[in-house]
């Protein structure tokens, strides 16, 4: 079939001169074999130029990376020696991309004439030959398969050193992976000459085999062994050093300032550190401020209604916090007194939290969690987030290095693209879910969720359709993903780890976490421990803001409530316990967890849906036998 089509092609060209096709009338190649290893090729190319693909002259297409038997990559060297047309040298220049080089012949600024052109091409490659026990091989790609025009007539001659004689020799035509045989051959004592039968069409090429007695090719030297071994494993050489200088720094700056001090055992807390507010204790055990804040801004807010600053109206639905006439006290911690400051300075004696105030709310939670990171900030932990900046920086310089002195093929590279355009795809995905999702605004759940399905959508098929993709060239090719995968998966790691208590921090986390466990344990448990306070409204509200912000108000409430239900058995009068601090709505004495339970998360909700959303900016011889198209040489080439 590929014989019949590649006739009509012909028949279709010759038929009809008034097409004036452009094609290659001659193709002739000599291959010059130096005993140092290296070939000397001169190739003599006449085309027919009409102005249509041949404007100013021809390209050629050299490969250099090579794939043996065994998918081992190699890279051959390549020089140019002369470039002419009509004998005399003509202008050129190149362009190398990751597989080969590519040979722009003529000059950009002029245009030739239709008319009939011969150009030579003279240069040097290394590494050609094919290494066998028993003798050394030339496998070479006369014309390489990706000429778009079609080729009237190929000639080889391949000159072996003086004294040598070629052991004997094959030829392949047709398409890449044919074992054509439309050739003739000859030997002259060194000298093989190869000469096609029929003219080839576009993309048929013509490679020739000779093998050359073992000795006539001198063995690479060790150095040359050196510089190959180089060359042909350089992406991994480049990789390897990449990810040791990375995780070399990190692991330094990890041993200089990411090491957590010693830490003590951890034994249930029945009080509060010493001088920690409930939202500093939040923000010490979190090293920082977890959900933006909302949660320790909630347990502040909590607290100050414990002590009686506040009182929380309606905690359902758009909560108000009603101002009491008790005067700020100088003991109070700087978050609280800047949240009591703040609602002083707006004047409201009720401030309800809803979108009408939403600037206002946004300037309590911006100037409360500005008081406390500007009065603890490196106190107690600290990020390093210069050290994590400036690794990430190391490792992008990294792997610009890597692709920029790597030898990685076309498809290596281009596969990268959708593998980290679909990173940047699902990380937007993920920061819109989290802006959408995380603002707990009611009255926008439905038209989020119609939002999601159909944002969703557009990911989960652009994942499905890429996914198969670059799963199968994962497999074909995981060197690049892998690399690619642990730097980033260092960085993050190192993100995380470079965080450090200080010893006071650690201290008081040590000190946080015991009360954490304290607050976390059942009623039942609590009473097994040594030295527990006995449960009272007073002992629960004290700890209720530290509860909440340590996420765990539900059972220090249930423990609450369990204690509630003990002393109605016995009668007692604190078994009708009602806050003076919370008025509205339904109070359940006997669902204490229901009506208090998720009172840190209800009051993080009610800051975070209040508050506006921010404005967004806008932008713009192989198996057995050969084949056409095998060796080395090969490429192709066409007309610019």
């Amino acid at each position: 079939m590929k014989a019949i089509l590649a006739a009509l092609a012909l028949v279709l060209a010759l038929a009809s001169p008034v097409l004036a096709e452009e094609r290659i009338r001659s193709y002739d190649s000599r291959i010059d074999v130096r005993t140092d290893g290296l070939l000397d090729v001169t190739e003599t190319i006449t085309v027919d130029a009409e102005g249509a693909n041949i404007k100013r002259g021809i390209y050629r297409d050299f490969p250099l990376i090579y794939v043996d038997e065994n998918g081992k990559r190699h890279e051959v060297g390549f020089d140019i020696l002369s470039v002419k047309r009509g004998g005399r040298d003509e202008p050129y220049f190149t362009n190398r991309n990751s597989d080969g080089i590519r040979i722009y012949i003529g000059d950009k600024d002029v245009l030739l004439s239709p008319g009939t052109y011969t150009y030579e091409i003279r240069y040097e490659t290394s590494r050609q030959f094919r290494r066998f026990d028993d003798h050394d091989e030339v496998y070479w790609n006369v014309t390489g398969n990706d000429w778009a025009f079609p080729i009237d007539e190929v000639s080889a001659e391949i000159q072996l050193p003086d004294g040598a004689r070629p052991e004997k020799w094959t030829a392949y035509t047709g398409y890449y992976g044919d074992a054509g045989s439309d050739y003739t051959a000859s030997a002259d004592g060194s000298l093989v000459r190869f000469r096609t039968t029929r003219p080839l069409a576009p993309r048929e090429g013509f490679s020739v085999v000779v093998a050359i007695p073992k000795g006539v090719i001198a063995a690479p030297t060790a150095a040359q062994e050196a510089a190959n071994f180089w060359l042909d494993n350089r992406n991994r050489i480049l990789a390897a050093i990449v990810l040791a200088v990375i995780g070399v720094y990190y692991l330094f700056i990890w041993d200089r300032v990411g090491r957590d001090p010693p830490k003590d055992v951890v034994i249930p807390l029945f009080r509060a550190p010493e001088g920690v507010s409930p939202a500093l204790a939040g923000y010490i055990h979190d090293m920082g401020f977890k959900g933006s804040g909302w949660t320790a801004l909630s347990a502040a807010v909590v607290s100050l209604a414990v002590k009686g600053y506040l009182v929380l109206d309606n905690l359902g639905d758009k909560p108000v916090l009603e101002r009491t006439d008790k005067p700020l006290s100088n003991d109070l911690p700087p978050g609280e007194r800047a949240i009591l400051t703040k609602l002083d300075v707006i004047g409201h004696p009720r401030f309800r939290l809803s979108r009408d105030n939403g600037p206002d709310v946004a300037s309590i939670g911006l100037n409360f969690r500005a008081t406390i990171e500007k009065e603890n900030r490196g106190r107690f932990f600290a990020m390093n987030v210069g050290y994590a900046v400036l690794g990430i920086a190391l490792s992008v310089v990294g792997v610009i290095a890597m692709f920029a002195l790597g030898n990685w093929s076309a498809d290596e590279v281009a596969a990268v693209i959708p593998f980290v355009a679909a990173g940047f795809i699902l990380a937007i995905f993920a920061v819109l879910v989290g802006q959408l999702l995380g603002r707990g605004n009611p009255a926008g759940k439905i038209g989020t969720i119609v939002i999601l399905f159909f944002l969703g959508q557009f990911v989960v098929t652009a994942a499905s359709l890429g996914s198969a993709a670059m799963f199968d060239w994962m497999i074909a090719n995981p060197f690049l993903p892998i690399t690619l995968g642990i730097i980033v998966g260092l960085n993050v790691l190192f993100f995380i780890l470079l965080r450090a208590p200080t010893v006071l921090g650690q201290k008081l986390m040590t000190d946080i976490e015991g009360l954490k466990l304290y607050l976390s344990k059942a009623e039942s448990e609590r009473m097994n421990m040594a030295g527990v306070p006995q449960m009272s409204p007073q002992h629960f509200e004290t700890l209720l803001p530290y509860a909440i912000a340590l996420g765990e108000e539900k059972p220090w409430t249930r423990a609450m409530e369990a204690w509630l239900a003990t002393a109605a058995v016995a009668g007692a009068a604190a078994a009708a316990y009602s806050p003076g601090w919370y008025h509205g709505g339904s109070f359940d004495h006997g669902g204490l967890t229901q009506s208090l339970g998720s009172l840190g998360s209800s009051m993080s909700s009610s800051f975070q849906s209040s508050v506006p959303p921010p404005k967004s900016s806008s932008s713009g011889f192989s198996g057995g036998g050969g084949s056409s198209g095998g060796g080395g040489g090969g490429g192709g080439g066409g007309g610019w």
